[in-house]
């Protein structure tokens, strides 16, 4: 928490007009809510392949993400409970990467970063059902996902390569890791229509074993640059 709070310092001096202003052009609903739906899946775009590098890469399972992943049957508290970059990177190719892409306006900026927060905790909750209130939101969603998805992904430690995705769940179904657990317990209250379209099984396509999960990054941190070569 402290990292990102230094990042998140660190971009008022460093970018200015990252943070939207009180005199910015008011925005219509419909822009707003356009702009959020873009915003959050280039957000959850960075965290799918940051999140997924931290598992394939050996170097970065051994020394940061396997921290977090001693917690088999996560609770809330574990969402910070991990080595400093991790955090830290999604904060990057998370937040601030979608926030310079796809700017949002000042109200939506901090509903997103509540948002964001309240969805992380209930991903680490170990309840999956309507009393998830970050989660029951997404439900229209294409491919919205549930905290059993992630429990799930914590249970298998290093060999759980699959439900990658925090915010809609998009990612993990066009890339061929979302996995459904346990979407069967507490009879099947926290099930999704895909969970009980494909019962449990993955769906998507398969990624060849070349392509390392760092490419999509790199794609990503140059378009933020031309972005930013843009803007200046």
């Amino acid at each position: 928490m402290i990292s990102q709070f230094l990042l998140n310092f660190g971009m008022y001096f460093i970018l200015p007009g990252f943070y939207p202003t009180v005199e910015a052009v008011p925005q219509t609903f419909q822009e707003r809510f356009l702009r959020l739906l873009a915003n959050h899946y280039v957000m959850s775009f960075g965290m799918y392949w940051a999140h997924r590098s931290l598992h394939v890469v050996p170097y970065l399972w051994d020394h940061i993400h396997s921290i977090h992943h001693w917690a088999k049957h996560p609770l809330s508290r574990n969402t910070y409970e991990d080595h400093w970059a991790d955090n830290f990177g999604n904060a990057i190719v998370g937040h601030l990467f979608a926030q310079i892409l796809i700017p949002l306006d000042r109200p939506t900026f901090w509903f997103s970063r509540i948002f964001r927060i309240f969805e992380s905790l209930e991903k680490h909750s170990g309840v999956s059902c309507g009393f998830n209130v970050a989660y029951s939101l997404q439900q229209w969603l294409p491919f919205a996902q549930m905290p059993h998805h992630h429990d799930w992904h914590h249970e298998g430690f290093k060999g759980s390569n699959y439900s990658f995705s925090s915010i809609g769940g998009l990612w993990d179904c066009v890339f061929g890791t979302r996995k459904g657990g346990r979407y069967t317990a507490n009879f099947s209250k926290g099930a999704t229509r895909e969970d009980e379209n494909y019962k449990g099984k993955s769906m998507g396509m398969k990624v060849p074993e070349w392509f390392s999960p760092l490419y999509p990054l790199v794609g990503l941190s140059i378009a933020v640059g031309m972005k930013l070569n843009n803007s200046f």
